[in-house]
């Protein structure tokens, strides 16, 4: 049944509320309900994390009735997951959600691990669903692809469903979180005494901020329009669940981790000061080393990690988080509006800061081509009422193609009309962007370490090398605009030995 649009909310009171930090979630004291499998226990004794979908209302704004929402373990978002290197992770998704829901979404339910390596039955395949009244179990093992390269590592990935026809309509019930990876080197301890720890800012100074946009009807119901296939753009921003909230901070430095977790929305992120700030990391771990920026562009799917310093401003000091593309749909920004602030900074106490930034973060072996083994034309088209790739449909019984493990591919991500941008992302593991519009040159710096994410404008096309690990079996890729992955602008990898 689809909700049809009420009188919606137009406009509330900005920064009134705080931001809120979603709670890092902590192991279970003991193996609830079904003991673990066998497989579980590959990497040796993992941390299980329990993750229970459920109803739960959640409050966006003082001035909007509460929202009733699908959550993990109640909350909107989803509690933060904690990955450490050589620790494996049993993530245990429990359904509980109402089976006599009626409303847009549906209530079987798929969880992908966005942006880990794990082995295919743990890697959210659209149809590996479960009713509610199920569990399901998934083994995060938590090592390197490669060994030794710690540049897969030290970054933000997310959590989310990934039911097929629906990952729009159940993303934006609420059912998203977020994940934090630590290792020797990013410990997450701004104190840690190892000579070779970077000392990164930590504990109540390492934020997760994930943003999205809603519409919401006056009695608090949301509103989503399932018959708008270009994705929705909302018109209320929403930071960490709370609509413009404000966040007061210490004058000291901050790491602040973004999601960008709208249906269509691309956001182009500035200080309200115009001040510059370090970019530390992407989707697929640390940068070599931070890079200053003023302006940072983001799409639905991807994370980068920054670095703002608030040491330089007196207290009572406030500056906005800005963003000021406008979206009439989420097909791809229609231009420049007035900024709107997504998040208020307040500078109200002094803190010791014993953190720091090296200016060499990790080290990443440069893109290797001499091993390519094949190159191949990855195509994003609308075509006969839909979205496709390489001019077909999702199809769950045939690949797009078929790879070996343990190779090197270049692909050719091409969007020839200009008309609409596509996220790509794929779900084998991260990529190196060789180039864009056949110019090595015009890949920035923030750009150059490891995407699973790669935003194609356009009418252009980027160049990006994928290597294949060890795992066999179905792994996706598709645009990360979920009404344009919901409408069939997704294919599969048959990665065979």
């Amino acid at each position: 049944m689809i909700k049809l649009k009420k009188r919606t909310v137009n406009a509330v009171r900005p920064f009134v509320e705080p931001l809120p930090i979603p709670q890092r979630l902590a192991p279970s004291q003991g193996i609830l309900g079904a003991p673990l499998e066998t497989r579980m226990y590959s990497f040796g004794q993992p941390n299980l994390m329990v993750l229970e979908e459920k109803e739960a209302y959640h409050q966006f704004h003082p001035d909007i009735p509460p929202t009733l929402m699908w959550t993990y373990n109640g909350t909107f978002p989803g509690p933060t997951i904690v990955h450490r290197l050589g620790q494996s992770t049993c993530i245990r998704r429990v359904n509980n959600l109402n089976p006599n829901y009626t409303g847009f979404g549906i209530v079987k339910t798929v969880l992908h691990h966005h942006g880990g390596w794990q082995a295919p039955v743990d890697d959210g395949w659209p149809l590996d669903y479960i009713l509610p009244g199920q569990s399901r179990d998934y083994l995060i093992p938590n090592i390197l692809p490669v060994a030794n390269d710690r540049s897969y590592w030290g970054t933000t990935l997310w959590y989310h469903d990934h039911i097929a026809d629906h990952t729009a309509g159940n993303v934006y019930q609420g059912l998203a979180g977020m994940v934090q990876q630590f290792d020797a080197f990013d410990s997450d301890n701004e104190n840690d005494p190892s000579p070779t720890a970077l000392r990164l800012p930590s504990g109540q100074y390492d934020v997760p901020l994930a943003f999205s946009d809603y519409i919401l009807n006056t009695d608090g119901s949301l509103f989503f329009d399932q018959l708008e296939d270009k994705g929705q753009a909302g018109n209320l921003f929403v930071v960490n669940g709370k609509i413009q909230p404000y966040f007061n901070v210490a004058a000291r430095k901050y790491r602040f981790r973004l999601l960008v977790a709208s249906q269509g929305r691309h956001y182009d992120f500035h200080l309200s000061n115009g001040a510059p700030f370090q970019v530390i990391a992407s989707d697929g771990g640390l940068l070599e080393a931070p890079v200053t920026m003023r302006r940072l562009y983001m799409v639905p799917g991807e994370r980068y990690d920054i670095i703002i310093d608030f040491s330089q401003y007196p207290l009572g000091t406030q500056i906005a988080f800005m963003d000021d593309l406008l979206h009439t749909d989420g097909n791809k920004p229609e231009g420049i509006r007035v900024p709107q602030p997504q998040l208020l900074f307040v500078v109200d106490r002094n803190a010791p800061d014993p953190s720091r930034v090296p200016q060499r973060l990790t080290v990443i072996p440069p893109p290797d081509v001499s091993k390519v083994v094949a190159t191949r034309r990855i195509e994003f088209d609308r075509r006969n009422g839909g979205w496709q790739i390489n001019r077909r449909f999702w199809d769950p019984t045939r690949p797009l193609f078929t790879a070996r493990a343990n190779t090197t591919e270049r692909w050719n991500l091409i969007v020839n009309s200009g008309g609409w941008h596509h996220p790509f992302h794929v779900h084998i593991d991260s990529v190196r962007i060789l180039s864009r519009n056949r110019r090595p040159a015009a890949v920035p710096l923030h750009e150059r370490g490891r995407k699973d994410v790669v935003n194609v404008p356009g009418g252009s096309q980027a160049e990006v090398l994928m290597k294949i690990h060890s795992y066999t079996g179905r792994y996706m890729l598709h645009c990360h605009n979920p009404a344009h992955e919901d409408l069939y602008m997704m294919g599969w990898v048959d990665v065979r030995p």
